[in-house]
């Protein structure tokens, strides 16, 4: 997929465990290797994160295609000058607050979409088990906080956001939903959003507004996400 289409898809905005685990040792001696705990996991690494990726028939309903060229590039640095909405702004920059380790992506695309219509995406990142749920709490504020705002890319191009928190079925180890649209999105249509955090790692849905309606990820198929990149922390 050329850089364009690529373009097109991460801003489509634009254009309109974790549970500790760890080895007890008996009373008797035990030779067993305590497992690391969730905050000491170390953040995936691009190939775990490539093995993670979605295939298409893992997805009922849905269309996968991994995508090679990187979704960021070095120009790619947004900023907004209002900071309760720099949590929501960091999800389109190379540069966030909280670095991400790695990330790969897919387009995603429903089976009954009509033709010609731009694909949504799923994009996996992968950071400090800290910064991921420290990022998260963030976000979550900031959906409460911010209604709308103004981010500038080092690209060169400036716009207007509106941001509109929605309820999320709840699915991996936290997540969030939300409706994000550009002030000159077509017949004011935006994105559904939707953040899932496994341990260290994100998994963003982006689903375009083709109606009124507006449909998240479904639940099962987050959910089965999730799972998916809990195993892929698991393996040695």
């Amino acid at each position: 997929m050329h850089s364009g289409i690529r373009r097109t898809l991460m801003f489509a905005v634009l254009s309109a465990i974790s549970m500790a685990t760890t080895a007890c040792s008996s009373a008797s001696k035990s030779t067993s290797v305590p497992r690391p705990s969730a905050s000491e996991q170390q953040p995936l690494t691009e190939a775990q994160l490539t093995g993670a990726l979605p295939d298409s028939d893992e997805l009922p309903g849905f269309t996968t295609e991994p995508q090679s060229l990187a979704l960021l590039e070095a120009k790619d640095v947004v900023t907004t000058y209002q900071p309760s909405c720099r949590p929501i702004a960091d999800m389109m920059s190379v540069r966030p607050k909280y670095p991400r380790q790695a990330m790969v992506w897919a387009t995603m695309q429903p089976n009954d979409a009509p033709p010609g219509v731009t694909p949504g995406s799923v994009t996996l990142t992968s950071h400090a088990v800290k910064d991921a749920k420290a990022w998260m709490v963030e976000l979550r504020q900031a959906l409460t906080k911010c209604g709308q705002f103004t981010a500038r890319s080092q690209r060169g191009w400036t716009h207007r956001f509106s941001v509109r928190p929605l309820s999320t079925a709840k699915a991996g180890d936290d997540s969030v939903t939300y409706l994000l649209t550009n002030a000159l999105a077509p017949k004011g249509r935006g994105n559904v959003m939707t953040v899932v955090r496994t341990g260290g790692t994100f998994t963003t849905y982006l689903m375009n507004q083709d109606s009124d309606v507006l449909v998240p990820v479904p639940a099962s198929i987050a959910n089965q996400q999730h799972k998916k990149l809990r195993a892929a922390a698991a393996q040695p």
